[in-house]
């Protein structure tokens, strides 16, 4: 985002998680969805979208979808994690009722200092790696605030991080949407919509990179490139950098149904 601009407003940031969260149910986003999902008139977003394309974040044209630029999907997705863990935090911590945490999430993520809100997301991420069966310590929780690691020796290093990832608790995340560059081995889900334009975009279209398809991560290389997945019934490998403009959204891991069952 150009310096010149300066920094998004509060309102301005709502509309870019908008548009991602509509990418990622629907793959499309239009003037009068983000409308009905931002519940303000059409002539108000009309006037947003224009603010954030003289940013770079998003490009549009009259009577066509929005679409999110490469810094635009960055600064979304990274928007719509961060709400989506302040809510997780919310309810699986606190035990706040959805529209409560929803509603509470939303003044939250605007109003803390960047400081603190990153403390707040580590410590998310620490309980996630908790799940429900292993006790939370808070000497450990500043260990891994300190070091960025967990505590030599402790629970955490005997289960394999990738199925640990998104757990919270007996909560499912809110939100589970991410890069396919990100993911680990195993990890399965389906594509959401595939960003950009040009060849990178239509040559992944072509190898059946297409929205709604289901996958799973067979392999990552090291550094992650490139990442390998199972993808219409044969193996596909992608280079990171193609990886990384497909949007997916993950699977709930079949661990999550089993602690339901428990309960």
């Amino acid at each position: 985002m150009p310096e010149s601009e300066g920094e998004l407003t509060r309102s301005m940031e709502d509309y870019l998680e908008a548009i991602y969260n509509l990418k990622v149910r629907s793959q499309v986003a239009r003037v009068k969805d983000i409308a009905r999902a931002m519940k303000v008139t059409m002539p108000s977003v009309t006037g947003a979208i224009r603010s954030l394309a003289s940013r770079g974040l998003v490009k549009h044209q009259p009577y066509e979808t929005v679409e999110l630029t490469d810094d635009g999907l960055n600064y979304a997705r990274n928007i719509a994690h961060r709400h989506s863990a302040v809510k997780e935090f919310l309810m699986g911590t606190l035990g706040l009722k959805e529209e409560d945490a929803e509603r509470e999430a939303c003044g939250i993520e605007h109003a803390i200092k960047p400081e603190t809100l990153e403390k707040l997301l580590k410590f998310v991420e620490f309980v996630r790696q908790c799940g429900g069966n292993q006790p939370l310590r808070l000497d450990d929780f500043r260990y891994y605030l300190e070091h960025g690691t967990y505590p030599p020796g402790s629970t955490f290093e005997k289960s394999p991080p990738h199925r640990n990832r998104y757990r919270f608790g007996y909560e499912k995340p809110t939100i589970t949407s991410t890069r396919l560059s990100d993911l680990e081995p195993d990890t399965k889900g389906r594509i959401a919509f595939v960003s950009g334009v040009g060849p990178v975009r239509q040559r992944l279209m072509e190898m059946g990179v297409t929205p709604n398809t289901l996958f799973e991560v067979v392999r990552v290389a090291p550094l992650g490139d490139p990442i390998e997945i199972k993808i219409r019934g044969y193996n596909l490998s992608l280079r990171k950098s193609e990886a990384q403009h497909v949007e997916v959204e993950l699977q709930v891991p079949e661990w999550q149904d089993d602690n339901k069952q428990e309960n």
